[in-house]
């Protein structure tokens, strides 16, 4: 059985000591983002933590806008000449910077005892196929044959949506191809490995503007040899260039 770094894991949608201004009335701190659990708020102030009772957290939404906007107002004036503030909080999901409203991210996780969560049968297929469709071919210098050309794409005006639609396609079957003869190699060399970790059969590949006309969303529908179903869900922003 194989094991490999859990890379997804639940965004937790935290912004960690965020670094903010005071406005010129010296008690008020407009936040970048709303703030979706009062309680979860903590405040520094030149590396000095604040004490809640110090301060109240107000969330309105702007004016002539769906949107929220949340400030921390204190009681008394700062009264440090170039205070330097720092923010601790959790935001919505949908308004996320960390995960753009997906409600996973990339990056390692721990466990209690400090060491790596671990992916492993169908978590570690998802996570294979995620690898094989975002890394940038030839990024790996010893497997430059690894991965797609999807980054190619960014940055390219959405003009034939149809041809966009069939170069995504094209690079995913050809990752998903990649990863099959990987396995089909593993296999081979005798490793024992878990059905649930062996690619089966791809069920879809969809490819799908939002409601931002700049971002289109590639989801991918299959099975793992177990049997189970996966899909892999990844967002792409033409607009970064």
């Amino acid at each position: 059985m194989s094991y490999d770094p859990k890379l997804q894991n639940t965004c937790d949608h935290r912004i960690n000591w965020e670094s903010y201004a005071i406005n010129t009335d010296l008690r008020t701190i407009v936040l970048g983002h709303p703030v979706s659990a009062v309680r979860s708020v903590s405040m520094r102030i030149s590396n000095v933590l604040i004490s809640p009772s110090l301060y109240t957290v107000a969330t309105v939404k702007k004016p002539l806008s769906l949107q929220l906007t949340s400030s921390i107002v204190m009681q008394n004036k700062v009264k440090d000449w170039e205070p330097f503030i720092e923010v601790n909080y959790l935001t919505f999901a949908n308004v996320c910077p960390k995960c753009t409203g997906v409600k996973t991210i990339d990056d390692v996780a721990y466990t209690m005892s400090g060491d790596f969560k671990m992916a492993q049968k169908e978590y570690l297929l998802l996570q294979e196929v995620e690898k094989a469709i975002v890394t940038d071919v030839t990024s790996n210098p010893f497997h430059s044959w690894y991965g797609t050309s999807l980054k190619s794409l960014i940055g390219t005006k959405i003009t034939d949506l149809s041809f966009i639609k069939s170069k995504i396609l094209d690079q995913v079957s050809s990752a998903i191809s990649k990863l099959k003869n990987v396995q089909k190699s593993m296999v081979s060399s005798g490793r024992t490995v878990d059905p649930g970790e062996l690619f089966g059969q791809v069920r879809s590949v969809m490819v799908d503007q939002t409601d931002d006309p700049t971002i289109i969303q590639v989801t991918v529908v299959f099975t793992a040899q177990s049997g189970q179903s996966l899909e892999f869900s990844q967002l792409m922003d033409f607009s970064t260039f």
